[in-house]
């Protein structure tokens, strides 16, 4: 039985902005299963690729083996707000292109242990990077109801924070949260139906929050991007694929070193969001080098 691997949002657009030259250096700060690197690869082009995350890492460097071209392939465990760092201890300090892809592959949502997915029964944990000290059911069952909903609020943009926060402390006052069910039953169970008018789950946006505070994602994209784009050679690229606001917005914001190849981000046409319902809140934006580095 042949294996199915995530399939990224905006593949084709995102492989052709980065205007792959054969022999050049690419760096893919978030691999997951290696949809983009290995289409870097067939245009024969060089990766590096970045996940904290063990799994994507072995999946990746499976698929890329099976293709035959590992060769030109080097996969790394770590953080992409150590970008140049890695960069340096892998022979990529001058690239000819990044890639950002900021939403997470259906292999991690469903792969045992994590905890992103509110669709199956996990422990509620979050941590991409193990060594992390909190976990998701670590902030649910501490933190004062005030805090929750000022998470909830500025993470996820949900405009139900202070409800959500307080069924969240009621409820741990009975009993802590363990589970992503546990913590799924309380958010439904405080809605009436018909929430966000059927379009997403109760339980999406405190997720998204949870998630991102986890894992510190909004400052090590703020550090992140800054420092990639001082490895990029004259005339390289940047792609930056966001899922919600808070990404794009510091996307749209860093700027030093490069600049804008589109005023606008791009978005998925009709025909993908129709085959991939995940893509209705894809942004990308290109960047490039324009002058010598320094």
């Amino acid at each position: 039985m042949e294996k199915s691997y995530h399939v990224p949002v905006l593949l084709n657009e995102a492989t052709k902005a980065l205007k792959i030259t054969a022999d050049g250096k690419y760096i893919d700060c978030t691999l997951g299963d290696g949809g983009h690197t290995l289409e870097i690869l067939k245009k024969g082009g060089k990766v590096l690729g970045i996940d904290l995350d063990e799994g994507s890492l072995n999946r990746a460097k499976e698929r890329i083996t099976e293709a035959g071209f590992e060769n030109n392939f080097t996969a790394v465990q770590g953080n992409f707000r150590n970008i140049e760092n890695l960069a340096k201890a892998n022979d990529f300090s001058e690239v000819n292109g990044v890639i950002y892809d900021l939403g997470y592959s259906s292999s991690q949502l469903e792969e045992e242990g994590l905890g992103i997915s509110f669709s199956q029964d996990q422990p509620l944990d979050m941590r991409l990077d193990k060594s992390l000290q909190v976990t998701a059911a670590d902030l649910v069952n501490a933190l004062p109801e005030i805090e929750l909903e000022k998470l909830f609020r500025e993470y996820g943009e949900e405009r139900l924070a202070k409800r959500f926060a307080q069924a969240i402390v009621a409820h741990r006052d009975l009993k802590k949260f363990e589970s992503t069910k546990d913590l799924v039953d309380v958010l439904v169970g405080s809605t009436s139906p018909g929430y966000d008018n059927n379009r997403l789950h109760p339980a999406t946006r405190v997720f998204q929050a949870l998630r991102i505070a986890v894992n510190d994602e909004l400052e090590n994209l703020r550090l992140s991007l800054p420092r990639a784009a001082r490895l990029l050679l004259p005339g390289g690229r940047m792609v930056i694929i966001s899922f919600h606001s808070l990404e794009d917005r510091i996307a749209k914001q860093f700027g030093p070193g490069v600049q804008p190849v589109e005023k606008k981000p791009m978005v998925p046409s009709q025909d993908e969001v129709r085959e991939n319902p995940r893509a209705r809140s894809a942004r990308m934006r290109i960047y490039e080098t324009k002058t010598a580095k320094n």
